[in-house]
């Protein structure tokens, strides 16, 4: 009798490639550290009537928290692959994070990420 192992295809399917198993928490505990993070490095801004820019290379001062506010995470399915994005859809989000020509870097994602990467 030879000796074998076998392996169930849709409890790994579930394990790694689900929302729902344990690789799909992890990943959305991740998540959810990265877009808290992103959140809480927002610097104060002004009180919604003038605008206070924070120093280039920090993360965006809040004026009316819209920003802020609309960081968000989800998962999905990329070819087959379980994935987690954290991210925004405002317009200007984009400028603030990569900076323009006219205007520095205003990074509030990258550096989120990256903390969180490095547990700190």
């Amino acid at each position: 009798m030879a000796d074998y192992i076998r392996f169930d295809q849709a409890a790994l399917d579930e394990l790694f490639g689900s929302p729902r198993g344990a690789a799909g928490k992890y990943l959305a505990k991740l998540c959810i550290q990265v877009e808290s993070r992103a959140k809480r490095g927002m610097s104060p801004g002004g009180s919604g009537k003038k605008h206070v820019p924070s120093a280039p290379g920090s993360p965006p001062a809040v004026d009316t928290g819209r920003l802020r506010a609309s960081i968000t995470h989800e998962l999905g399915d990329e070819s087959g692959d379980l994935v987690g994005r954290v991210g925004t859809n405002v317009e200007y989000a984009k400028h603030l994070e990569l900076g323009t020509s006219k205007m520095a870097a205003r990074p509030f994602l990258r550096p989120a990420l990256d903390a969180i990467r490095g547990g700190s």
